[in-house]
């Protein structure tokens, strides 16, 4: 009879076993897709956030750049060292080139342009453009002047004034790409004059920044 029983029980644990197991083993398989269903909106909702905050990092950081940026403008004109009685006068000729000095300031934001020198002085690297023009009243004369970048001559104007022409304006201009401290300045080629007024704008030099841009760039 003993033996008996333990024959009969013997089947019944391997079934329990096998039970366990099998249920088990379900179970596993049931959790694995509930736990990649239960963490995928998570992940979607995270690298969303990631990218939103990437977004406005990079819209302060324009707004930082914007609202550093440097505002840059000059006009000035030039004038007589001696006038006549309707205020005109003639600067040069010289025997070599001499840098022209607009000292009569009509605009100058940031106050980059020098009345004492004549010279721009780059506050920031960036692209700056530049304009002048030179008016003459002389009779056979050679009149013009030039743009220089540093020691550079990047512009210029000229003609000969003959016996039948001696009244004249004359302008050019040019966008350059200037490092922090680079100067530009107007400068009258050696034999060349230029006339001014002592009440009026007529022989003028002016200059603005167009945008900044990376040093390493410049």
């Amino acid at each position: 009879m003993k033996t008996m029983m333990k024959k009969t029980m013997l089947p019944l644990q391997l079934i329990v076993i096998v039970c366990l197991s099998y249920g088990q083993a379900e179970d596993s398989t049931n959790k694995q897709p509930i736990s990649d269903n239960t963490r995928d909106p998570f992940i979607t909702l995270f690298s969303g956030l990631s990218a939103e905050v990437g977004n406005l990092r990079r819209e302060v950081e324009d707004l930082r750049k914007s609202r550093n940026s440097v505002g840059v403008a000059f006009s000035a004109a030039l004038r007589p060292p001696i006038q006549d009685n309707e205020g005109y006068g003639n600067t040069g000729p010289f025997q070599g080139d001499t840098k022209l000095v607009h000292n009569h300031i009509i605009t100058n934001v940031g106050n980059a342009f020098s009345p004492q020198t004549g010279a721009f002085t780059a506050p920031v690297h960036g692209v700056y453009y530049f304009t002048f023009t030179s008016y003459a009243w002389k009779k056979e004369a050679n009149i013009g002047v030039a743009l220089y970048k540093n020691q550079e001559q990047v512009a210029l104007v000229y003609e000969y004034q003959d016996e039948g022409d001696n009244e004249d304006f004359a302008s050019n201009g040019a966008t350059l790409q200037l490092a922090k401290g680079d100067m530009v300045s107007l400068v009258l080629p050696s034999g060349f004059q230029v006339t001014s007024n002592a009440f009026k704008n007529l022989s003028t030099f002016s200059g603005f920044l167009l945008f900044q841009v990376e040093g390493e760039n410049v």
